[in-house]
């Protein structure tokens, strides 16, 4: 091979510190690059457990020679942030404990925007592309519905038109570096064949996902969630998944979630605190009807049109979040526990008049769910390294 003739490598870093609840909203992009011979991607993780799902699912998807590296801290520092979860600040000391090693590389992807500390800490930087983990961009429920954040990025690849036009039009991001890929995760799911619909309970009843979020103002557990198991085994008429954003109990004590996982009933009842199942769509694909406050599953949901139930539990219509009328407009929404049961009762009745939006609304947030998000956005990704040179990044803010 003459010199004019070598291939030039780049070299991609994905700190996903967020939790492996994210991690299909990333690897598949990670194993499509990896597919390439002019692409090196590393994979940087907090903990074992974290490389473990990591490893096991850019196995799946025939990219297991990535490397994935566990971003360990000093032992005595690391035994004492076990006592303390994984909030952001404990985020942002680990990305600062590995913030040299990270900017090695000539491209740094991230699935949340706490990365955007890398970014803020003295020295350069290489550019931040970010993949949101869900759909809703940089739209949130407080800071006036913004995270400003966003605007750290050099390369925002969004799931749909819908968040592009946001982004731009917030100024958070010039046109030209936001762009619609497709939703990652569900690519890497129809790439792995996982996208059937197949039922939960064999009894025949319909089964409802109620799936809080773990916001403190809109997520309506505290409040609902054992009435409405209560309520849902008085009336009889359901089978019921309770499946919260993983975050809500991730850091609750053992014997609460002991507890609660205990009121399983295979007949009717089953509650789920954090296992794969609820972030690999089995119950955004097995379920009948939706139950929910503020959670991007939404759209996970919706790639099959169903009934949805929505609980605004400050009863504001959402007025102080930039998604959430837009999201609650796709079916009924309940204000107090005791509405629950009887307007789950008229959900799939009153489906076919939500049916039309729905389907609207999913195409106009994700497109076509069976686009090849993954490599729409490892395209995007070569294509701004290579370009970058002709192209420079304006100087963050």
């Amino acid at each position: 091979m003459t010199l004019s003739q070598a291939v030039v490598v780049y070299s991609i870093a994905f700190p996903l510190v967020g939790g492996s609840h994210q991690f299909l909203h990333g690897l598949p992009v990670a194993a499509a690059l990896s597919r390439r011979r002019d692409v090196t991607v590393e994979i940087f993780v907090p903990c074992h457990a974290d490389a473990d799902v990591a490893r096991d699912m850019l196995h799946a998807l025939g990219a297991e020679r990535v490397p994935v590296t566990i971003m360990t801290l000093p032992a005595i520092v690391d035994r004492v942030l076990g006592h303390f979860g994984k909030s952001g600040p404990l985020k942002m000391l680990r990305l600062s404990w590995w913030c040299g090693r990270l900017r090695e590389f000539q491209c740094i992807v991230s699935l949340e925007r706490t990365s955007t500390w890398l970014c803020r800490l003295p020295g350069a930087c290489p550019p931040m592309v970010h993949i949101p983990h869900g759909v809703g961009g940089a739209r949130r429920a407080s800071g006036g519905g913004v995270d400003r954040r966003f605007s750290l990025f050099d390369l925002a690849l969004l799931a749909g038109p819908a968040d592009v036009r946001w982004t731009v039009e917030h100024g958070l991001m010039p046109p030209e570096r936001v762009f619609a890929v497709g939703q990652v995760k569900l690519a890497g799911l129809h790439r792995l064949k996982k996208l059937a619909r197949r039922p939960l309970f064999a009894n025949g009843r319909p089964t409802i996902l109620y799936n809080p979020h773990f916001h403190p103002r809109r997520g309506s557990w505290a409040r609902f969630g054992r009435e409405l198991i209560s309520a849902v085994k008085r009336d009889g008429s359901f089978n019921l998944i309770v499946a919260p954003h993983v975050r809500l109990f991730a850091e609750k004590c053992p014997a609460e979630r002991q507890s609660l996982e205990a009121l399983s009933d295979p007949d009717w009842l089953l509650v789920d605190l954090g296992s794969e199942r609820c972030t690999n769509m089995t119950y955004t694909l097995g379920a009948d009807i939706y139950l929910g406050d503020f959670s991007s599953q939404l759209y996970e949901w919706l790639i099959f049109p169903r009934p949805c139930v929505f609980i605004d539990q400050i009863a504001d219509g959402g007025r102080d979040d930039s998604k959430l009328p837009a999201m609650w407009s796709l079916g009924e929404t309940v204000t107090t526990p005791d509405q629950v049961v009887a307007s789950l009762h008229r959900a799939t009745a009153s489906h076919s008049r939500y049916k039309a939006r729905q389907i609207e609304t999913m195409l106009d947030a994700v497109g076509d769910f069976r686009s090849p998000a993954d490599e729409n956005a490892a395209d995007r990704i070569v294509d701004f390294i290579v370009e970058g040179a002709s192209m420079p990044i304006p100087q963050r803010q």
